[in-house]
């Protein structure tokens, strides 16, 4: 697409390039275009330019690739044996040698911000592309209060109802399952959203706008907040519908347990992506661990019955600490009778001991392990962004 002649003529010069990446022109314009006109015009069989005519038009004629059949000749060749050629390299050699008593350019430091800096511009643009995604998040949020009704209406006032020990694991399963669902849905829309944003990334990485790690912390502090919502409403949700004690303590609990578990979902997802060509591949490798996760939970084999060969996955399965978390925070405490099939009656904090492996005091060591496998794969998706490099180009 040729320029018009008045924005052709503004120009001082001109690299020409062929197909290819291969240079046919490189030096000044001249006024009217006069010394690009007489080095084409200099070459034998090429036509003068007509009275009026765009030069950058006539240019683009007479270098044609139709052009060079006609000649039969090879204009990068051309350039290359040309008297302009050999000035142009001389003046690169001229240039590339520093004048007496000068000395390089010196920064001294990589970018022109520092790391705080840095992690506040990039936490200031992470907060408007967030802002500029209503649809990742309206995608979450409405997942998560579609999920809080769905399950809150099933199991309405069920956390009244404890008479056996089915009713009992009834509740836990559908905590879990809340729980579950929610982190799922968390993982997989997150993946999307950091996968464009890193392409971006290695751009501005590339011009040496900031460095990965100021930009990693911003995205995951950026989820700080938008998780923090999503809990907020779902606990209150839920744990009403469910008619759960509603005592402090218990709330608390309740809501520390899913907050961190939403959380650590959302950064396994992107710890997924930063390890990932593209967010196709690491929805596949996410989705690959989540019947692990399920399967060493603790909920559908207890504790105690998992072969001791398998038992170091149950002591690295995530979702194994938030259900053990969930489960002796609300019925570690209570007393009441439920019968057990095949067993004596016996207390729900006897039960919950005995059957799942759950000790109350326990907790001093689970709500700190929750926290840790948050930051742990908040780390890991920094680290990977820094280290690996998955750009085609």
């Amino acid at each position: 697409h040729q320029p018009s002649i008045d924005i052709f003529e503004a120009f001082d010069e001109l690299l020409l390039l062929k197909r290819g990446g291969q240079v046919i022109y490189s030096g000044k314009l001249g006024r009217n275009s006069q010394k690009m006109i007489e080095y084409f015009q200099a070459i034998p069989g090429v036509p003068k330019i007509k009275d009026k005519y765009n030069p950058a038009t006539w240019m683009l004629e007479v270098s044609s690739v139709a052009a060079e059949v006609r000649l039969s000749m090879d204009f990068a060749d051309y350039y290359k044996t040309s008297d302009l050629y050999k000035q142009n390299k001389v003046l690169v050699s001229q240039l590339s040698q520093p004048e007496p008593g000068t000395s390089d350019l010196y920064f001294p430091t990589e970018y022109s911000q520092s790391i705080i800096g840095q992690f506040k511009a990039c936490l200031w643009k992470h907060w408007l592309t967030y802002w500029r995604s209503p649809d990742y998040n309206l995608v979450r949020f409405s997942f998560t209060l579609f999920t809080a009704l769905l399950l809150g209406s099933i199991f309405w006032k069920i956390g009244t109802n404890m008479g056996d020990a089915n009713t009992l694991r009834m509740v836990i399963g559908a905590m879990y399952t809340a729980v579950m669902f929610v982190g799922i849905n968390n993982c997989a829309t997150v993946q999307p959203i950091v996968s464009i944003e890193r392409t971006v990334f290695y751009r501005e990485r590339a011009a040496g706008m900031y460095s990965a790690l100021p930009y990693a912390i911003a995205q995951v502090v950026m989820e700080i907040p938008y998780v923090f919502v999503q809990t907020s409403y779902y606990t209150l949700i839920v744990y009403a519908m469910m008619s759960f004690q509603w005592t402090a303590a218990k709330f608390f609990w309740f809501f520390f347990v899913s907050y961190f578990s939403f959380l650590y979902f959302t950064y396994y997802g992107m710890m997924t992506v930063s390890i990932s060509p593209n967010h196709e591949v690491a929805g596949i490798f996410a989705a690959a661990f989540y019947s692990l996760f399920n399967l060493f939970s603790g909920f559908f084999i207890p504790r105690p019955k998992i072969p001791k060969w398998w038992i170091w996955y149950y002591w690295i399965c995530p979702l194994a600490w938030t259900v053990y978390g969930l489960i002796v925070t609300q019925y570690g405490d209570m007393e009441d009778i439920i019968t057990v099939p095949g067993q004596p009656n016996q207390t729900i904090s006897y039960y919950i001991t005995h059957h799942f492996g759950y000790h109350r005091s326990f907790m001093a060591v689970v709500a700190p392990v929750l926290v840790l496998f948050a930051v742990f794969f908040a780390f890991m998706y920094a680290l990977c962004l820094k280290k690996l490099n998955f750009q085609t180009r």
